[in-house]
């Protein structure tokens, strides 16, 4: 019996298949068409390696050219743990981190629970010293492999730390110079495409597209190493001899607002960053706040000079105190002076003398030379983690405030805020934005930073008369100790307390800080020391003017400027 099928299947069929048909030819058409670029690049991708090329991150110069950071290659170790077997499969993991444990500083146990924790593959110590390097590669352990990685390398240790920054294990610029120039250090990568062949082996002949990589700009500071290096041996000597809690220096140039040396203590060494604390990060000339004490009363002197309402002769009959706001505010142990003219208020740093200043001013006056002088802002220094200060708006001044900050108390700057305005009253009453960073140098060429003079906030003889005052304050008054033989000084000591979470002030203890800037005349440099708890306590401002001494004697030496005093 012969089996048929009907019509009406044999139909249904036919359309199925033409259907079909009719589906893989549209199908064809695309991919030969529409989708043909698609399918090409999904192919190509398959036989192509796409790589990137890290571009080289820029060195940083100090302003004589001495290299401060710069980026090596150096061999990072890797454990591959499936590997680490010798032929008979026998577990080598153990005696591999015994092997190691020793070269690499490192427990036995910590380095193999590291490979027993079931990575595939895992970092065991990144960027190496290249002894330690070549000295496991020389003994051919098994599952271990390097790989080249750049490390940050700088050359002068801990020196310039709080200045440079530093970059970390992912290459990113944290702090200082490093991190607010990241962008302009780190480049641009590169990109390599090439042809593989099935066995992903690098064809010589095959397609090849690269992008190269525009490495990071060069930066050259207006740090002076040899300056900085001396700021940083001083700075540690007194925080260590004093038992304080901290400090800062700052060194300017006053012509242009250039940053000469910068230091702060507690510091760190940029090499071994992952043993520093936040403290040590922190630098204390930018990001630390204070009361500064008698260095202010300078500025209430400018600021009543430039107005008119006083000249170093005005006098007034000293009691020991001044009375404000039903407030009796009075000098160091309430001493009595008598007599006493301007000059001598600074040169005895009397606190009712500056009270009896600011109340010839006035607040509204007082709180604008304040803002003037840069006070209650940042300076916009190029540097990361600048704080402004506090310099409370004059509608939340309480009458006894103009008498309180006229010595410097009730408002909190920065030591930087203090160097800046103090060159301002060196240079003839210009304030410059201080700057770190002189030049950028790239593919293109040199450019160049130049200063920014912010505002003219005394007149040229309302600084000329004060920095007479300010000598006077050297020569013959409480800064004498920062005297220098050959050279003329001007400055003013400041010793103020510490304000308390309660709002109170902490007994006993002190904040010490010198200002000045040498010669008095055509000033070299401003010089800022400020130390945090001396255990001289309210006689700290004599080591704090050694310290400037110290720098300032170096400085200039190194600088070759010569004596303006016989």
């Amino acid at each position: 019996m012969t089996a048929t099928i009907s019509h009406a299947r044999l139909r249904v069929l036919f359309a199925f298949f033409a259907v079909a048909s009719l589906l893989l030819s549209a199908r064809l058409a695309y991919w030969q068409t529409v989708g043909r670029a698609d399918l090409l690049s999904r192919a190509t991708d398959q036989v192509h390696s796409d790589l990137i090329v890290a571009a080289q991150r820029g060195v940083i110069r100090d302003r004589n050219g001495a290299i401060l950071a710069t980026t090596v290659e150096l061999r990072s170790l890797y454990a591959i743990p499936g590997l680490m077997t010798d032929r008979d499969g026998t577990d080598l993991k153990p005696r591999i981190a015994s092997t190691l444990a020793p070269i690499l500083g490192e427990k036995a146990e910590v380095l193999r629970a590291a490979f027993e924790s079931g990575a595939e593959w895992l970092f065991v110590r990144r960027r190496l010293p290249e002894d330690i390097a070549a000295r496991i590669a020389a003994l051919h352990l098994a599952g271990l492999g390097f790989e080249m990685e750049p490390k940050r390398l700088y050359p002068n240790g801990a020196v310039g730390a709080q200045v440079l920054g530093f970059v970390n294990d992912d290459g990113v610029g944290q702090y200082g110079v490093e991190g607010r120039y990241a962008a302009e250090l780190s480049g641009t990568p590169g990109r390599l495409v090439v042809a593989r062949d099935p066995a992903n082996r690098e064809l010589a002949l095959g397609l090849r597209t690269a992008v190269p990589a525009t490495n990071g700009d060069d930066l050259w500071l207006t740090i002076d190493l040899a300056v900085q290096n001396a700021v940083e041996r001083e700075l540690a000597a007194v925080v260590e001899r004093e038992k304080a809690s901290g400090g800062a220096i700052v060194v300017l140039d006053p012509k242009d607002g250039a940053v000469l040396a910068i230091a702060s203590s507690p510091t760190y060494d940029p090499a071994r960053v992952g043993s520093a604390d936040a403290e040590a990060l922190r630098n204390r000339a930018i990001s630390w706040t204070y009361e500064p004490g008698s260095t202010m009363k300078a500025i209430t002197v400018a600021a009543a000079l430039d107005k008119g309402v006083i000249t170093p002769a005005t006098s007034y009959q000293d009691v020991g105190y001044a009375v404000i706001g039903g407030r009796k505010l009075c000098n160091a142990q309430c001493k009595v002076y008598g007599p006493t003219t301007v000059t001598q208020i600074l040169a005895r740093s009397q606190n009712a003398g500056a009270v009896f200043v600011a109340s010839k001013l006035g607040a509204a006056d007082l709180n604008a030379y304040l803002k003037s002088f840069g006070f209650g802002q940042r300076t916009g220094v190029d540097l990361s983690a600048e704080t402004g200060g506090i310099v409370r708006p004059l509608a939340e001044w309480y009458p006894v405030d103009l008498g309180t900050i006229s010595f410097g108390q009730g408002l909190s700057i920065t030591p930087l805020q203090l160097a800046s305005a103090y060159a301002a009253i060196a240079n003839g009453g210009t304030l410059y934005q201080p700057y770190v960073v002189a030049s950028r140098r790239d593919a293109d060429g040199e450019h160049r930073t130049a200063p920014v003079a912010v505002r003219r906030v005394i007149s040229e003889e309302t600084s000329a008369t004060l920095v007479t005052m300010l000598t006077t304050t050297v020569d013959n008054g409480i800064a004498n100790a920062a005297a220098l033989k050959g050279y003329s000084v001007a400055g003013k000591t400041g010793t103020a307390q510490i304000p308390s979470d309660e709002g109170r002030y902490v007994d006993d203890a002190y904040i010490s800080s010198f200002a000045g800037f040498v010669p008095a005349i055509d000033p070299r440099m401003v010089v800022v020391v400020v130390l945090e708890k001396p255990q001289s306590k309210l006689l700290g401002t004599v080591p704090v003017m050694n310290t400037f001494k110290a720098i300032a004697t170096d400085a200039l030496r190194y600088a070759r400027v010569q004596p303006d005093r016989p």
